[in-house]
């Protein structure tokens, strides 16, 4: 099932640096063309299937149902997954933002170094820190940038405990948003899950093209519609399990270029 889903996914993930229309308008071309062979090639009696219906329409209905049923839970899940590392980046932007005004406050020997820290830390995020987190590799510049505001942490602690608390309270902030993003970031489909979910697509776009209707162009506007539905979901499903892969929706640095350029202001 594993490799029957890779090398399918292969015939639907079209290149991610397309743009959603560009997809649109493949699949499109591709699937008119294939409707179009079905039609003309004689590769099966349309008049027959059409005088003598049977169950199709009702085993049909039922295939669509259950792929109706299956999507429904998955795009949930992803769409759970998606909002708690949407709300786990801005958690963790804000808590450094918040940090570093608190270290405006403080005395000198702290100031520099936690402005120039958190400074640090965001740019190596904007450089490649999404992209690690997606691949659940660590970089070592961004956890020696993590490490250099905890060296800092103790520090304070040893010299200056009645400013702990309110530091300390900032930092641990950043902590929870931090270990958020690396958990909802790692969170992926299972790969039997994922294969069966590429396979029930793949019935319902390929057998939509065998349902009977007299007008051609009503069968054509019928099938190309309810394929398309179901490409339109796969792109989404996809597009959700990997957040931090560019594509047609996925997550950016923009939370962090817009505090690291709010900070360079000060």
């Amino acid at each position: 099932m594993k490799i029957f889903g890779k090398r399918l996914r292969v015939c639907f993930q079209i290149n991610k640096t397309m743009n959603f229309s560009q997809k649109i308008l493949i699949f499109v071309i591709i699937f008119s063309s294939f409707f179009l062979w079905v039609h003309l090639s004689g590769f099966y009696d349309a008049r027959a299937v059409m005088e003598d219906l049977g169950g199709l329409p009702w085993l049909y209905s039922s295939l669509v149902m259950l792929f109706s049923i299956l999507v429904g839970f998955i795009v949930q899940k992803q769409w759970d997954n998606w909002n708690g590392l949407v709300d786990s980046v801005k958690g963790e932007v804000d808590a450094l933002g918040e940090l570093y005004l608190w270290s405006r406050y403080l005395p000198d020997e702290y100031k520099d170094k936690f402005s120039k820290h958190i400074k640090y830390y965001l740019k190596e995020m904007i450089d490649n820190g999404l992209q690690k987190s997606e691949k659940e590799e660590k970089s070592e510049k961004i956890e020696k940038a993590f490490s250099s505001l905890e060296t800092m942490m103790f520090e304070m602690s040893q010299k200056d405990k009645d400013l702990m608390p309110t530091t300390f309270s900032f930092f641990y902030r950043i902590i929870e948003a931090r270990t958020s993003r690396l958990k909802y970031s790692s969170h992926h489909i299972p790969e039997a899950l994922k294969a069966s979910l590429l396979f029930c697509t793949f019935l319902v776009i390929i057998l939509c093209l065998f349902i009977g209707v007299k007008d051609v162009w009503l069968d054509y506007s019928f099938t190309v519609s309810l394929a398309l539905m179901a490409y339109i979901i796969y792109i989404v499903i996809d597009d959700l399990d990997n957040p931090l892969i560019p594509g047609n929706w996925h997550l950016t640095t923009k939370d962090y270029q817009y505090m690291l350029k709010q900070i360079e202001k000060d």
